[in-house]
């Protein structure tokens, strides 16, 4: 059982934060901490100009709404957004929270996976603590 657990949501297609949210109910012992993160990676300068105006403020909003709503289904739930690279990001806050594990959820690798490493795999091979990647 773990009193400090991190769990990294991601909001796109190839991510169900429902899965690794389950697995964080269970490995969390009674009053333990249960952080979600989100990190918004940068947009390229040559997308922003496709975005509408306030889309970005939009997004937050709504990414804030739903880690808030979630969280709270958690006795001690907590929530972070931050920006910049995902893998980078996640072994930050686990360390800053003195988190001890990780459950975050890992898409099937594709070749570019193989050659550059996946956000999951690089959380794997740095943290220092223990991790539970979901498929």
């Amino acid at each position: 059982m773990y009193s400090n657990i991190l769990v990294p949501v991601a909001f796109d297609d190839e991510h169900n934060p429902d899965a690794a949210l389950n697995v964080a109910r269970t490995l969390a012992s009674d009053g333990a901490r249960v952080t979600l993160l989100h990190v918004m990676e940068d947009v390229p300068a040559y997308a922003i100009s496709y975005m509408p105006e306030g889309y970005a403020d939009e997004l937050r909003k709504a990414i804030e709404r739903d880690l808030k709503s979630r969280a709270a289904e958690f006795d001690n739930g907590a929530w972070s957004i931050v920006e910049g690279q995902a893998g980078h990001e996640i072994l930050s806050c686990a360390e800053e929270i003195g988190a001890d594990c990780i459950v975050i959820a890992s898409h099937r690798p594709g070749f570019g996976d193989y050659l550059i490493g996946s956000t999951a795999s690089r959380v794997v091979r740095h943290a220092k603590c223990a991790v539970m990647v979901m498929r």
